[in-house]
């Protein structure tokens, strides 16, 4: 018997299907392989996924919940066939016209613009940054995509385990929220505040509390941000005087380098990449999962006078990243640095680690980095050598809650960081590690107990601070200076004392 995942014989479906995932994730259907697989290959999560069935279930008119094989949920094809066998076999197959560029977004050009999807009205007012009204807000909006009765909806309940509201159920949810609040496509929301509605209210009124945040309009002797601009607010006789602040440019002492930096779409990586493009390199920014926030990152590196191109791909897997550094050899005919951010690990307890997080954790962090440097290596040998930078963490040499799995793997980079440096000095290529500590940012706060353990490491320092991605990028541009040349092979340890004083 045929099963769904091979069905698919709609091509037209299948089109208009692969059309949807363009429009919502704003890849380019090039690289939307139907057989792909949809997060390992491109980087499409549960979350986005849910957003696409939000789409699909708006086109198709489809007032049912479609039971769909997990194995169908890993490509478009798979979807495609388990729509196919579906409106096959209803009354809904009656929608055959080609998705229109605007059926994204239904917005009515009124003074209240109403938002349409999933057959809910959501009209966009002024928002009240009001903790009750946000969560009283969520929870209307939770019952209008799910049907539950608001009485079901306890902020409080574990979404999934106790309300049965899967991950593509939260997605349809979030694109709702997007609409009515106007909130960007990525948002770097902590796992478990994923949990419950009280968890993603208090996501949300953050949020939106701090919108402002990089246009403050601070007055009163406080110090304001006009367009990246810093001046100093003198208050006169009621007037308001500007007083620029001089601060020195930073030398271009990268200019002509080129500069590839794996994962540097957001976090540490975007950070390292507005460093040295601001040093005069020119910075191959690369995202996979987050790919509007590469192409956005470059965008404001070029806006700020840099130069910066994106690429998308996986360091994981293995075709993707031949073509990442075939894209550069084409471009710019060579490399000078290669930083290897790119990551993947699962922070949990060890007994909640499985073969796939083991996997995906080496796929990345050493599978790729192996390769990623040989190809790096390549393209060095036709500058006349170049300079690798590896990142770790203190884990790799003692124990660090939920970090068992990473810990294991960050011990094989160092290790790998070392023969490298060996074995590619005679290129004129060195080699070196950054350990940095926990590092203060939207990632660390994904950690379990964040807020107890980030107070733990914070008292085990010396500096009475963690580490910032500021520091790591600065210590990074150092070590890439032509004329620091006696690192080589090290693993260079910077958590503010931790390590010291625990181990």
């Amino acid at each position: 018997m045929e099963t769904l995942l091979t069905k698919t014989e709609n091509n037209q479906l299948l089109i208009e299907i692969q059309n949807i995932f363009a429009q919502v994730t704003r890849y380019p259907l090039d690289i939307l392989d139907t057989e792909a697989n949809l997060e390992e290959d491109l980087g499409i999560d549960s979350v986005k996924l849910g957003e696409v069935f939000s789409v699909i279930k708006d086109k198709y008119n489809l007032t049912q919940e479609i039971d769909i094989p997990e194995e169908n949920l890993m490509t478009i094809k798979g979807i495609s066939g388990a729509l196919d066998q579906y409106l096959s076999t209803t009354s809904h197959a009656e929608s055959d016209t080609q998705p229109s560029p605007d059926y994204l977004t239904k917005i009515e050009t009124t003074s209240n613009p109403v938002v349409e999807q999933n057959n809910i009205t959501a009209i966009k007012t002024p928002v009240v940054l009001d903790d009750t009204n946000i969560l009283d807000d969520l929870i209307t909006v939770f019952a209008e995509v799910t049907r539950y009765p608001l009485d079901i909806l306890d902020p409080e309940a574990d979404l999934e385990e106790d309300l049965g509201i899967d991950s593509v159920k939260l997605g349809e949810i979030f694109s709702v929220l997007r609409q009515k609040y106007d909130l960007p496509t990525e948002m770097d929301i902590p796992e478990d505040q994923l949990r419950t509605i009280s968890g993603v209210s208090i996501v949300l009124t953050e949020y939106l509390s701090n919108k402002e945040v990089l246009f403050p309009k601070k007055v009163n002797g406080f110090e304001k941000k006009i367009n990246g601009t810093k001046t100093n607010i003198a208050l006169k006789s009621g007037e308001e005087k500007e007083q620029p602040i001089l601060t020195e440019q930073p030398k271009k002492i990268f200019t002509n380098k080129i500069v590839f930096i794996s994962g540097s779409g957001r976090g540490l990586g975007k950070d390292i990449a507005i460093s040295l493009a601001a040093l005069g390199a020119q910075v191959v920014v690369n995202s996979f999962h987050s790919r509007e926030e590469g192409i956005r990152t470059a965008s404001e590196i070029e806006a700020s006078g840099g130069k910066a191109y994106h690429i998308w791909g996986s360091m994981a897997n293995d075709k993707q990243q031949q073509a990442v550094f075939d894209e550069i050899e084409s471009r710019f005919g060579g490399l000078d640095f290669f930083i290897s951010n790119a990551s993947n690990g699962m922070l949990a307890k060890l007994e909640d680690i499985n073969v796939e997080h083991w996997e995906k954790a080496f796929r990345t962090n050493v599978v790729g980095l192996h390769m990623g440097a040989l190809r790096a290596l390549k393209l060095m040998k036709k500058r006349g050598g170049g300079k690798i930078i590896t990142l770790s963490s203190p884990a790799a040499h003692g124990y660090v809650d939920y970090f068992g799995c990473m810990g294991a793997v960050k011990a094989a980079v160092e290790s790998l960081t070392r023969s490298m440096a060996i074995e590619f000095s005679p290129y004129n290529v060195q080699v070196n590690c950054v350990s940095p500590g926990p590092i203060t940012g939207d990632l660390l706060k994904k950690w379990p107990e964040s807020e107890k353990l980030i107070a733990q490491w914070e008292s085990h320092t010396v500096t009475d601070r963690l580490c910032e991605a500021h520091d790591v990028s600065h210590f990074i541009a150092y070590l890439l200076q032509d004329d620091v040349k006696l690192f080589t092979g090290s693993v260079l340890l910077m958590d503010g004392g931790i390590s010291a004083r625990r181990w």
